[in-house]
């Protein structure tokens, strides 16, 4: 994406709205009184960023990423009690080390900061890290802090501080008119701490390593160290990782009763190279991978080294050779249905459509609740000429999946009931539009709402 062209559209859109609306004055460039920022004005920021988000970048939300990154979500949000919003979690096909909570329970990693994660505990320690951000309302005092602003010109503004370093981040965060909000908008010492805390205590809850904490914050350090002319966006907004690396290794000293449970990291492995394959430019990390597989034994010591290649494979197209590497992970993983369901996927993409269906009809009986293995085969039958059945199986999907936008959009193409344009072109709902209303009457109100049970959560346990 042309982040210059976006840039001029972009501030243009903030001096407009500004100008409109009243807040483009002497006073917009000090300091503000404290605004309340309340429930809905929360939820109204965040819609309107995610909407920013949606329009800049490609979200990498297929379904089986989608509902892993939400049940590690999920295991770490039933630890931190009532909540005031449903929460949701997103991946930006973005190579920038980044990851922020944004209003109204938004989560967002970038595939840059997934790839350095080595294990799943480093991953679910920055997780963790947004959540009491998100649970503490950091990121509300700070806007409150900044005073009255309307919406669009605050979702805006957290867009340019939080989203990277493209031109659209380095004309808001620097330029006059938004220097006084950006710099209430970081999150403080304090702040640090506190998320850093509440994540330490919900992993060793989990029975987490906390020093996968340690791990990522010194790979943070390393990553600031490299760009010193240009600071990562993450170290924008989450300042002095040396600090935090001294104190959470003053906890775990401290701290005598760990129970560490092993994780088994197929889960995690198979996640980051399906990032790794959308995200990444192939053709480089073929070499890389193959080199690697004619390694002896590694087949027995890293299997799902094949899976990668068997993704990289399939991003270039060689279905032949995808299947080969992806049938060795699955004889040395017989019972993840996950990987048959992989196979069907990679059948489907290579025009197999009856023997993609076979297998995706086949894990359907064996597992019925599993949205990936749902979603692919609501896309084999339209492609096998039953749009009827595949439609019943997306809109039951839209309750699991709620901002899987792919979903409305192949609904559209065989259904009426969905809000349409006189020109045809579907409108996806907000997030408070999918949702039940007496949720929202509920949030707004100011009352929190449990965690669980929660329809909207009800995403399946991932399956391995």
């Amino acid at each position: 994406m042309n982040h210059n062209k976006t840039f001029r559209h972009v501030v243009t859109y903030i001096l407009c709205v500004a100008f409109i609306l009243g807040n483009v004055s002497t006073p917009f460039f000090l300091p503000s009184p404290a605004h309340a920022f309340s429930i809905g004005e929360e939820r109204e920021v965040g819609e309107k960023l995610l909407s920013i988000v949606r329009k800049e970048f490609t979200l990498l939300d297929d379904p089986d990423l989608t509902e892993y990154i939400t049940t590690l979500g999920r295991e770490t949000l039933q630890l931190a009690g009532p909540q005031f919003f449903d929460y949701h979690f997103f991946i930006i096909d973005n190579k920038e080390f980044n990851a922020f909570a944004a209003p109204s329970g938004l989560i967002f990693f970038h595939s840059g900061l997934i790839d350095l994660c080595d294990t799943e505990g480093e991953l679910v320690s920055v997780l963790a890290h947004e959540i009491g951000h998100a649970a503490s309302r950091h990121i509300a005092d700070r806007i409150s802090k900044s005073g009255k602003l309307n919406a669009t010109t605050t979702a805006l503004m957290l867009a340019g501080l939080l989203l990277g370093q493209g031109a659209l981040s380095q004309a808001v965060v620097t330029g006059a008119m938004a220097g006084g909000l950006t710099a209430n908008l970081k999150f403080s010492r304090a702040d640090e701490e506190e998320a850093d805390r509440l994540a330490y205590k919900w992993m060793k809850a989990e029975n987490r390593d906390p020093e996968d904490m340690v791990s990522m914050l010194k790979k943070m350090r390393r990553v600031s160290r490299y760009h010193r002319k240009q600071v990562p966006t993450y170290l924008l907004t989450h300042p002095e990782p040396e600090n935090r690396i001294g104190y959470i290794e003053d906890i775990i000293l401290q701290d005598r009763q760990k129970k560490i449970q092993i994780q088994d990291e197929f889960a995690y492995q198979r996640f980051k190279y399906r990032v790794q394959a959308l995200s990444r430019d192939t053709q480089s990390i073929l070499p890389i991978l193959k080199n690697k597989a004619e390694e002896p034994g590694v087949l027995q010591t890293d299997p799902m080294l094949f899976y990668g290649l068997s993704q990289a494979y399939q991003a270039n197209r060689d279905y032949p050779k995808a299947e080969e590497a992806l049938q060795k992970v699955i004889l040395r993983f017989p019972d993840r249905h996950i990987l048959k369901t992989d196979l069907g996927r990679l059948k489907l993409e290579a025009g197999e459509i009856k023997n993609a269906l076979q297998i995706f009809q086949e894990i359907n009986r064996l597992d019925p609740s599993g949205s990936y293995n749902a979603y692919y085969l609501a896309k084999a039958l339209q492609q096998d000429g039953e749009p009827a059945q595949a439609v019943l199986i997306y809109e039951n999907l839209t309750e699991r999946l709620p901002t899987y936008a792919k979903l409305y959009q192949e609904i559209g193409k065989y259904a009426l009931p969905l809000e349409t344009k006189p020109s045809g072109i579907i409108t996806l709902p907000c997030i408070t539009t999918m949702k039940e209303r007496a949720s929202r009457s509920a949030t707004t109100s100011n009352r929190p709402l449990k965690v669980s049970p929660r329809k909207t959560l009800s995403l399946p346990k991932y399956k391995n």
